[in-house]
């Protein structure tokens, strides 16, 4: 099979996405950084061999630095080693529309979202002043969705991008910026509202964000709740930038909620991941961030001429079961082009998950099916997997 000259060199940064996407564009040599990042409580002891290897195949060049979302298996990379970053020239930074400093002015109906963020964080960093050990798969889930304004702001100002931070949702148009016409860009999510993807979620953030704008002040939490974190104190008082009372409301929100409340802010978050779809060289390469049901669901009504048959799929969520629609599947990776065909999976097993694991054996299984290569980094000991296109 010819080379179209596309590399899609994917670092092994443990349960996180790092993807440098390297292609012809004219004369120009075009280099593309995708996320950064790996889970909390994660060894970070790669990143600066990763960074150090990205600045060396780029020149420390980048025409698109891409955060798909908020979480920080897949933007911690930046802020960690921004020492380094500071020294790369950056033409463009694309984020998700949400990750607009404006957007919950703009968009109220998705304010739950922040609110609960704000909060779960603040709910965090009291449990861990007072040395509250939290089970490990419920303080990871709980730390990768805590608002991270620090991070989020350091990407949007990196010192070599020139300020040129494009806000992007479904149906914006990305032309010459940076490329020329010979590469196509389509936008395919998120939505400017995300609440639309709340769904069949929605209740249990709907329900938690009004147990945190509850107004019964009087309300004390009774020292004998059994709840799911008993090692968490039930007595007021929380930390210096959290009252008493929303310190009671939200132990009572994840009380009432469990840790379903969690995942319920995880999927949303995820749900709000920029989507692309790249056409160059012939090829067709869809990365989809961490997209889920949701979110698919959306882009198959709005924007259901974009997904057809694909060359390259970065699988959604780290090979999560709820990540890749089974049913899109015979549309994108068509299993009479599997020779065509290349599949990337960013993620490490026994990280996230306990009832539904993470990567899923059967996705995982399927997608071996429908094409010709299924790249992982899970128990990769390079630094990196590579695919050519």
């Amino acid at each position: 099979m010819a080379d179209a000259g596309i590399r899609i060199r994917s670092y092994n940064v443990g349960f996180g996405d790092c993807i440098l996407v390297t292609f012809p564009d004219g004369d120009a040599t075009r280099n593309m950084l995708i996320d950064f990042g790996n889970a909390p409580g994660q060894k970070n002891t790669a990143f600066p061999s990763i960074v150090q290897n990205i600045y060396d195949e780029t020149g420390g060049h980048l025409d698109v630095l891409v955060m798909t979302h908020e979480h920080l298996d897949h933007m911690e990379g930046f802020y960690s080693q921004k020492t380094m970053f500071n020294r790369f020239e950056v033409d463009y930074v694309w984020m998700s529309l949400p990750s607009h400093p404006d957007y919950y002015d703009d968009y109220p109906n998705a304010e739950a979202l922040r609110q609960i963020r704000e909060l779960a964080g603040a709910f965090y960093r009291r449990a861990a002043g007072d040395h509250v050990a939290l089970a490990p798969s419920f303080a990871t889930l709980l730390r990768n969705n805590l608002s991270n304004a620090d991070r989020i702001d350091y990407v949007r100002g990196l010192p070599g991008s020139a300020n040129h931070v494009l806000y992007l949702r479904r149906g914006n148009s990305v032309r010459h910026k940076p490329f020329s016409d010979d590469v196509k860009i389509t936008i395919l999510a998120p939505e400017r509202d995300m609440s639309v993807y709340y769904g069949s979620h929605g209740h249990d953030l709907a329900a938690m964000s009004r147990r945190l704008a509850a107004s019964d002040e009087d309300s004390t939490p009774d020292p004998q709740d059994q709840w799911l974190f008993p090692d968490v104190p039930c007595e007021a008082g929380g930390p210096v930038n959290l009252s008493d009372r929303d310190w009671r409301l939200l132990r009572s929100s994840i009380q009432n909620g469990g840790v379903e409340s969690i995942r319920a802010l995880d999927r949303a978050a995820n749900n709000t991941s920029l989507v692309f779809l790249m056409e160059v060289c012939g090829k067709r390469l869809l990365f989809p961030g961490d997209a889920e049901l949701e979110s698919w669901d959306v882009m198959a009504d709005k924007c259901s001429d974009a997904l057809e048959p694909i060359d390259f799929l970065k699988v959604s969520h780290h090979g999560s079961h709820n990540g890749t629609p089974e049913d899109l599947l015979d549309r994108l990776l068509p299993e009479g082009r599997r020779d065509q065909a290349t599949v990337l999976v960013s993620t490490q097993s026994k990280v996230y998950g306990t009832q539904d694991p993470v990567p899923d054996e059967d996705l995982i299984g399927t997608l071996k099916q429908r094409c010709r290569k299924l790249f992982t980094t899970d128990g990769e000991s390079e630094l990196w997997v590579e695919a050519r296109l």
